[in-house]
């Protein structure tokens, strides 16, 4: 990261500051994979590249707090003929217990939220475009964020006649002693008019607690959808035995057939191996995936997931700091768009790609 001090005068016009920061990072890649994709996949045919280039101000001020604002954009990107345009954005006024964040950033439910695996109606939106304007702030030990969706409303969809804040959502989590704790809500909005694919117009509620017993982490979690009059009750155990982690989840369902799986985690020097395997609804899931570091940055993976549908061999290395060259192989047997080949979401067919991040 490369970052430039100036003075206050010629960046942020805060009065009383003493200087502004404007802070640079970026990542690019190069790449070629020689599998033409299925339709509506994210996959890249051929030769891609793109650049990214976020860019952060950043300013205190005397009177404790920080204002800042973060502008990220794909400045080169094959896939979109080269235009340029803003990814995100996100502006905020913040101080040691308290802050206000406006742009794409988490909205209150999710970004507190912390249930347990697999639960149908924890459903809570996630900032997909949309703008949220989100306060947080410490109160009594916990965290607390309350957020709205800003919508611009238009009339007869042709001039814009002003902003209104939408589906107002509230999120709480903290510590009480050996328990943690987590609480969200989010309100109906049938009326927003600009949604993003992660957006859900439905009422929810969810708690949830943890707690460690006899060595092992335990969490219980109940959420509901109001909107629909569905739940969801939870509760998911992770034990430690020397280099294992043994995992569970159990997950009775109102609204279709409960859920439950198990994981087993190994990690022990340079290999680390998961496995994982659950029913969910009645569709049955499994995964093994491995990695081994061979020292001197170059590190081999491979995995079969998707219930044996996916499988890969990936491996990568490191050839200075932020420079990674990436050699993948993957397969989707079943061709479905929606699937992840994974853990980073491998390309199907051959890849080499070297990146940077500056």
């Amino acid at each position: 990261m490369k970052r430039i001090l100036l003075a206050s005068a010629s960046i942020v016009a805060f009065a009383g500051a003493a200087a502004a920061e404007i802070s640079f990072n970026g990542e690019a890649a190069l790449g070629y994979n020689d599998t033409e994709s299925v339709s509506e996949t994210d996959d890249d045919d051929g030769f891609y590249w793109d650049a990214e280039l976020g860019i952060t101000f950043s300013q205190e001020l005397d009177n404790g707090l920080t204002a800042a604002a973060t502008v990220t954009s794909d400045v080169v990107d094959n896939q979109l003929e080269g235009d340029i345009f803003a990814e995100g954005y996100v502006l905020s006024l913040t101080s040691e217990t308290a802050g206000l964040f406006f742009g794409d950033t988490d909205m209150a439910a999710n970004l507190r939220w912390d249930g347990v695996s697999e639960m149908e109606q924890d459903n809570f939106s996630e900032t997909d475009g949309e703008t949220v304007l989100r306060g947080d702030f410490m109160a009594y030990g916990l965290d607390v964020s309350l957020s709205a969706l800003v919508d611009d409303t238009t009339d007869g969809n042709i001039e814009p006649v002003g902003d209104t804040l939408d589906q107002y959502s509230v999120g709480v989590a903290g510590s009480f002693g050996a328990f943690e704790m987590s609480a969200a809500y989010q309100a109906e909005e049938n009326d927003f008019t600009q949604p993003g694919d992660d957006f859900v117009a439905d009422e929810i509620f969810g708690i949830a607690v943890g707690t460690a017993f006899a060595g092992a982490d335990v969490d219980v979690a109940y959420a509901r959808n109001t909107t629909t009059d569905e739940d969801s009750t939870g509760i998911e155990v992770a034990f430690p035995v020397g280099p294992v982690t043994l995992g569970a989840f159990y997950v009775a369902e109102s609204a279709q057939d409960d859920g439950y799986g198990v994981a087993v985690d190994y990690v022990s020097g340079a290999l680390t191996v998961s496995t994982a395997w659950e029913n969910v609804d009645d569709s049955e899931d499994w995964a093994i995936e491995a990695g081994y570091d061979m020292g001197q940055g170059l590190n081999f993976y491979a995995g079969v997931s998707d219930a044996g549908d996916d499988y890969y061999v990936a491996s990568t290395y490191q050839l200075a700091e932020g420079a990674q060259l990436l050699v993948s192989y993957g397969v989707d047997d079943n061709d479905d768009s929606e699937d992840e080949i994974g853990d980073p979401e491998y390309q199907e067919g051959t890849t080499v790609e070297v990146s940077f991040e500056f």
